[in-house]
């Protein structure tokens, strides 16, 4: 009787263990660039040594999120989720001085948060995104020849965003 009770026990502490909710992947998403040759638009073509940095480190980003550099032909950038404007500060071949050249990109959306889960809570999705440059028509000097919207919806991180031709 006493294995009975002992087993049955056991089996009713077992049963009320619940799975944890555990929130692995980041949720919200980031602004996807890919990088396309000017000349070939239908080539992507990698940036050399970029190095990017998102305007208001003072607001919540880390020197991790800050700045990104490398040599690639996409991107991932966070955006402000407290703020409906974040802003870029596109430089290529930064670590030449001569060479560097660095192209203001802002971006303007509407964000919308949108439950998750009880584990991971809140993401944000950015509506209506707009695209432009800092200036208001691209220089001769500037790398960034010009800007393609893939949509304006940025809800995922499974295709660019926007194409940057240069």
């Amino acid at each position: 009787m006493k294995k009975i009770v002992f087993f049955i026990l056991i089996l009713i502490a077992f049963n009320s263990c619940e799975r944890d909710d555990i929130c692995i992947d980041e949720i919200t998403p980031r602004l996807v660039i890919r990088f396309y040759d000017v000349d070939d638009e239908a080539s992507t073509k990698a940036v050399t040594d970029i190095e990017v940095k998102i305007d208001g480190k003072d607001d919540g980003y880390t020197d991790e999120d800050e700045t990104i550099r490398t040599s690639t032909d996409s991107i991932a950038i966070p955006l402000r989720v407290d703020q409906q404007l974040t802003k870029y500060y596109l430089t290529i071949n930064h670590s030449d001085e001569n060479a560097k050249n660095t192209d203001i990109l802002t971006v303007n959306y509407t964000t919308e948060s949108v439950f998750v889960g009880r584990s991971c809570g809140h993401k944000s999705i950015f509506n209506n995104s707009q695209y432009g440059f800092d200036d208001e028509s691209p220089s001769e000097n500037n790398w960034i020849k010009r800007i393609e919207v893939v949509t304006t919806t940025i809800n995922n991180e499974e295709q660019a965003h926007i194409k940057i031709f240069h």
